[in-house]
């Protein structure tokens, strides 16, 4: 009996039509368009033992490079089945011989579909969408995601090393790690802030205004941008409508200071209250 069960399905992308065949494993190599870079054996045994009880549920893609076959999507399959011992197995050949843009974008909409990506393979995947098709826009139509999710991982290319690898233990976020990086520039800096946010355990809201802080004066000191987060915690915001008079007076004021007009205000307030009593 087959160690595997296939339920064939055209995968994501073929449009020019394929063969299926089972193919010998010694004949695979993984392409070079495949998005998976990082944790390609995660969870590894935990899918070998779902293909020795269940059997194979969706073959692997792969295309015909000389002797060999470039494994284009299922990479984890592959190294799997490998690992069961498996001597074959069943493989949708594309006839139509794809590109390497073609192959890497049929690879990330695949993948992000499947056990999560490393973010720094999404970031990598879609840098390199971009440089072939110029806007975000267009990378996004063309792999079937939101134009804001492709900006999100193209700017999350340009984050630090020590900002990606806390990331990558979970301390914290890849849109924590964007905004940190946003506005603060030296990386010894934004990885000290970082740090101490996951060490403080805070919750979401916290995190947001130390984020926060971060974004009002990015120039404070590390204690100084944690210490208005904390202020932060207590304020009650309110909002003060002005006639048009006065409005223009504060605006002077500020120019005249060189200060914020929402810190003017609430001196005002301040002395106010202290003036009376309260």
């Amino acid at each position: 009996m087959s160690p595997w069960r296939c339920e064939l399905a055209a995968p994501h992308g073929v449009s020019n039509g394929y063969r299926y065949e089972e193919l010998p494993l010694d004949e695979l190599v993984i392409s070079e368009s495949n998005v998976r870079h990082r944790d390609i054996t995660a969870d590894i045994d935990e899918l070998a033992r779902s293909l020795a009880t269940f059997g194979l549920k969706q073959p692997i893609v792969v295309q015909q490079k000389g002797n060999e076959y470039e494994i284009i999507i299922g990479q984890r399959r592959y190294l799997a089945a490998k690992q069961l011992g498996w001597q074959r197995i069943p493989a949708i050949i594309e006839i139509t011989q794809l590109d390497e843009i073609q192959a890497l974008a049929i690879s990330f909409s695949e993948n992000v579909q499947r056990r999560d990506l490393a973010p720094r393979d999404k970031a990598d995947a879609c840098v390199g969408l971009l440089q072939r098709f110029g806007t975000a826009k267009a990378v996004a139509e063309y792999i079937g995601t939101s134009e804001q999710t492709v900006r999100k991982w193209i700017g999350y290319a340009g984050v630090p090393e020590g900002l990606k690898a806390l990331v990558e233990t979970k301390a914290i976020t890849v849109p924590e790690a964007i905004r940190v990086h946003q506005h603060v520039t030296d990386e010894d800096k934004a990885v000290a802030i970082a740090r101490r946010m996951a060490e403080m355990k805070a919750p979401k809201t916290h995190r947001n205004r130390i984020i926060a802080a971060i974004e009002e004066a990015p120039e404070r000191p590390v204690e100084s941008i944690f210490r208005r987060a904390e202020e932060t915690r207590h304020e009650k915001r309110i909002t003060v409508i002005l006639p048009e008079k006065w409005r223009l007076a504060l605006d002077r004021a500020a120019s005249r200071l060189d200060m914020n007009p929402n810190d003017i205000a609430r001196d005002a307030v301040i002395e106010w209250l202290e003036v009376r009593r309260y």
